[in-house]
């Protein structure tokens, strides 16, 4: 539809001057509102301050305390437990034994390995370097997402860090929040760079690439859980941050309800697929790919 052809859809005697950006209705000068790219109409506004506000309101940073507080309890009861108690490294206790990633486990069944072995930890230090960058990463993501969608994208994480350890090293114990806690990091490098800032400007860009190296360098570090976590969650952080900007969902997401929590069911669908490529391909090759056996 032209909007010479057209009068206002809320002043009807009055010639419409464009079109709407977003729903694509013809308004006239009274009703043009300016927006980042031409014009819209004021209930698109509206719609628009809503969803801002949506994704920007939280009541703190409880999901990322919540997580960190579980990770230390853990390690804490690991610890007494097991008499395990080492400032880095440590051994493989019964508790790892039964419930720490492994390949040849995995595959046999023991599926909850995905998840919980990334409570566990290997010393005090690697659990607190988890926790202080969880809690740091959480008060940049949880308050602008929400506490709902802080969670969504660190379990979403998770099950790319388990996916990235079972292809990398699958005959490894492998244990730690750290896939998670990079998938945090590679959802704040997307956020920041959807609101407009600069890659290199990026602070946390700076901190997966010196960590990445570290990976690589250090002995007992599981580089396909890093990196697996920091892909996947930088690939649902591109799906939640992206998201209003597809103009033609959002048209159809402001008439039809139940298409609203579309970005949040892909996500939740990315993590669904990390579970089965985790289960059903990368278990089943739990032998190991370099040397084949």
């Amino acid at each position: 539809m032209s909007s010479r052809d057209a009068t206002c859809y809320r002043h009807t005697d009055t010639w419409a001057g464009v079109l709407c950006q977003r729903c694509n209705r013809p308004i006239c000068t009274g009703c043009m509102v300016q927006a980042p790219v031409g014009f819209q109409c004021p209930e698109c506004v509206q719609e628009g301050r809503k969803r801002t506000r949506e994704w920007s309101t939280s009541s703190g940073i409880r999901v990322s305390q919540g997580l960190a507080a579980a990770n230390a309890i853990v390690w804490i009861f690991v610890s007494l437990y097991t008499g395990s108690l080492s400032l880095w490294g440590g051994g493989v206790t019964d508790i790892h034994a039964d419930f720490a990633l492994h390949g040849a486990l995995v595959y046999d069944g023991e599926w909850w390995r995905l998840f919980t072995s990334a409570f566990l930890h290997y010393g005090l230090i690697h659990m607190a370097m988890n926790i202080l960058i969880l809690v740091f990463l959480g008060r940049m993501l949880e308050p602008a997402i929400g506490w709902w969608r802080m969670l969504l994208l660190y379990g979403v994480s998770l099950t790319g860090g388990a996916l990235g350890a079972l292809l990398v090293e699958p005959n490894a114990f492998t244990a730690g929040a750290s896939g998670a806690v990079f998938g945090l990091a590679g959802a704040v490098v997307i956020a920041e760079r959807a609101s407009g800032r600069r890659w290199q400007d990026s602070g946390i860009l700076m901190f997966l690439i010196i960590n990445i190296v570290f990976s690589l360098l250090v002995p007992r570090i599981s580089i396909g859980g890093h990196l697996g976590g920091m892909i996947v969650g930088a690939i649902a952080a591109g799906i939640l941050w992206s998201f209003p900007n597809w103009s033609s969902f959002i048209r159809a997401a402001t008439n039809i309800k139940i298409l609203r929590p579309l970005p949040e069911l892909t996500v939740l669908g990315l993590g669904v697929l990390c579970v089965y490529l985790a289960l059903y391909v990368a278990a089943p090759r739990w032998y190991d790919p370099i040397i084949g056996i």
